[in-house]
């Protein structure tokens, strides 16, 4: 099984992506594009059910990121590398990646509000955002100035995880 090139593959796309969204908070759709065909490729070569479950895991995380895309809380670019950064990672080791990106995301919004003196506002928003589930009728408001993240830092940091999880630090690995 070539896992470890699967890996590779992420934590390449994932360090250009982390460039190019620090710098210009816009992920290439040529680097999504080529990793997702280097995904399926890599896939079609361990089998019809290793392909189409990459192609289930391409499909199905690019459908929720429509969602998190909707709602303002991914960029397309962070979306589109979401999913073909699991396509490539495949069953199980999409799972993980998926969940230690959201724990990397959220301290990465952390950070950056505290950085920018935004903490109380980010909070704020927040409760806006949970208010109708505690409060009928209300509406939440988004910021007049939003924060932008540069997800790829949190994108790479999950694909870093699964990576070290498979070398120097196996109790990151999820019992899947």
């Amino acid at each position: 099984m070539n896992v470890s090139l699967a890996i590779w593959l992420v934590l390449g796309a994932c360090a250009v992506a982390v460039a190019t969204d620090v710098a210009t908070r816009r992920i290439p759709n040529l680097l999504t594009a080529a990793l997702a065909v280097a995904a399926l490729a890599l896939h079609a070569t361990m089998g019809w059910s290793s392909f189409l479950l990459a192609c289930a895991m391409l499909v199905g995380v690019t459908l929720l990121g429509f969602v998190a895309f909707s709602f303002r809380w991914l960029g397309g670019g962070d979306v589109k590398l979401l999913a073909a950064g699991a396509a490539a990672l495949g069953f199980p080791d999409a799972v993980p990646f998926l969940i230690y990106t959201s724990i990397a995301g959220g301290i990465l919004a952390l950070v950056v509000a505290i950085a920018m003196g935004r903490l109380g506002s980010v909070f704020g928003s927040v409760a806006l955002v949970l208010r109708p589930f505690a409060f009928k009728g209300t509406v939440a408001v988004a910021p007049k100035s939003p924060i932008k993240l540069p997800y790829a830092v949190a994108i790479a940091s999950g694909a870093a995880a699964v990576a070290l999880s498979h070398t120097v630090v196996p109790f990151l690995r999820l019992p899947l």
